[in-house]
């Protein structure tokens, strides 16, 4: 089975153990990205039906605060360490490897500490402006930050190795399983016990048992010649690469946060809680391409330090034509029957967000059609050009937001998110064409001599 699924997503005329490893990976990583939007879909219906849409809005929005601090806290490190690794993998430069995996642990527990420091700071400064259950719930959410940022570097690490599979499966099968049992739990035996703030200590819990685990597995899956080498450094040029992909990850988080901050500051919790559960759907139509982008990255680096750039055309082409027919039928469920969608999920009380799901996924469709065009620029040392298209667009995305959000409420925040969404990829994908000469659009070139 893969090697025939290897031929229909790489072609016949790449190695067997090039195929092998893609599509093992890929195969693994839809697999992960299935069960996790499964057990994301069910954990979300339970805590919306639960918490309300006054909870359920907290909880959100304190996530939401999470996953933006963790940008600026992680330094940009995830992705200098899937780049380098990969390409100290193929050159042999072990101490290297050693030398960056060092650095970025250390590095990034320091900046997330001390960033969790300061957030917690300015909210006790400020806490006459949040309410009791806003502000509990954002305080131990903040306990999440060390260990996502720390989650994020050994995911990275991994997945330079070529080990996709096992770096992304502590978060992506043992953490939502062990919080969805932990909810079902609480709901069952005490219900009223279940409030945004136990909901999120849950999730503390249920984090840092799959840290845990995912620390274990990274310690096996270094090389011997990595863990018994003199470390090397080469602080100042990692150091260049990585600020810029601080700056685009941090942009990036604004296509997805964004919406829900200016939301939740200026219609307050219950729009955020409906607006949540849109914007959770419209996700899962990108699902197979985060997959691709996990799988396909470490790949990405070594072909390019190879210099092998025919090869990753083909690959390009062939991921974003295969993506974008397996999104189509959840696209047109969302966009053509989202009122039914949502009641039958959620309850009539989240019908309200039909039409932001409906914009969101017209978006999110795009967003896959036009490919892997982000991760390529980064996997290729253009960082920068991606950072320059990101900051472009994520400058429209705060712009449209404050602009339509106090008008048209969480439709604004969706024509905003969506309409961004469009515009970077725009803006990527003609940085990846005029830097590297490589379409990654489901209308590129496959074939050499330019058979599409």
């Amino acid at each position: 089975m893969i090697a025939i699924l290897g031929e229909v997503l790489l072609g016949k005329e790449e190695s067997h153990a090039v195929r092998k490893r893609m599509v093992a990976g890929l195969g693994g990583l839809v697999g992960l990205r299935i069960a996790f939007g499964a057990l994301s879909f069910v954990l979300t219906i339970i805590l919306a039906r639960t918490l309300g849409t006054g909870g359920f809005g907290a909880y959100t929005f304190a996530f939401a605060w999470i996953v933006l601090l963790g940008v600026p806290a992680v330094l940009g490190m995830d992705q200098l360490l899937i780049r380098e690794i990969a390409a100290y993998q193929v050159k042999s430069e072990w101490g290297l490897m050693r030398g960056l995996m060092r650095r970025a642990n250390a590095a990034v527990f320091l900046a997330s500490a001390g960033i969790g420091l300061g957030a917690g700071a300015v909210t006790w400064v400020l806490r006459e402006h949040w309410s009791g259950q806003r502000l509990t719930t954002f305080w131990i959410a903040l306990l999440l930050l060390p260990l996502i940022t720390l989650t994020r570097v050994r995911q990275a690490a991994l997945q330079g190795l070529h080990r996709v599979v096992l770096g992304s499966t502590p978060e992506r099968l043992i953490q939502p399983a062990l919080l969805l049992a932990f909810v079902a739990a609480c709901y069952s035996f005490r219900r009223q016990l279940l409030t945004s703030p136990a909901a999120m200590g849950l999730n503390l819990l249920a984090t840092g048992i799959a840290f845990a685990v995912g620390a274990r597995w990274l310690r096996g899956a270094i090389p011997p010649l990595v863990k018994d080498i003199e470390p090397a450094y080469r602080d100042k040029a990692w150091a260049r690469s990585a600020l810029p992909m601080v700056f685009l990850a941090g942009a990036g988080v604004l296509f997805g946060q964004a919406g829900t901050l200016v939301l939740g500051a200026v219609k307050g919790a219950s729009a955020v809680g409906i607006y949540g559960v849109a914007d959770k759907g419209a996700e899962l139509l990108a699902f197979v391409l985060v997959a691709q982008n996990a799988a396909f990255a470490s790949t990405a680096a070594s072909l390019y330090a190879a210099g092998d750039v025919e090869r990753l055309q083909r690959f390009a082409t062939r991921v974003a034509r295969l993506t974008l027919l397996a999104s189509l039928p959840l696209a047109i469920l969302f966009i053509g029957f989202g009122h039914w969608f949502l009641r039958f999920c959620y309850g009539a009380q989240y019908t309200e967000a039909q039409e932001a799901l409906a914009i969101l996924s017209v978006g999110q469709l795009v967003n896959v059609g036009m490919g892997m065009n982000v991760m390529l620029l980064m996997m290729t040392g253009h960082e920068r050009s991606a950072a320059r298209a990101i900051a472009a667009s994520a400058v429209a995305c705060i712009a449209l937001n404050l602009l339509l959000v106090p008008r048209w409420g969480m439709d604004g925040a969706a024509i905003s998110s969506a309409s961004s969404l469009v515009l970077v990829n725009v803006l990527a994908s003609i940085a990846l064409y005029r830097e590297i000469g490589i379409s990654s659009t489901a209308l590129g070139t496959i074939g050499v001599g330019g058979h599409s």
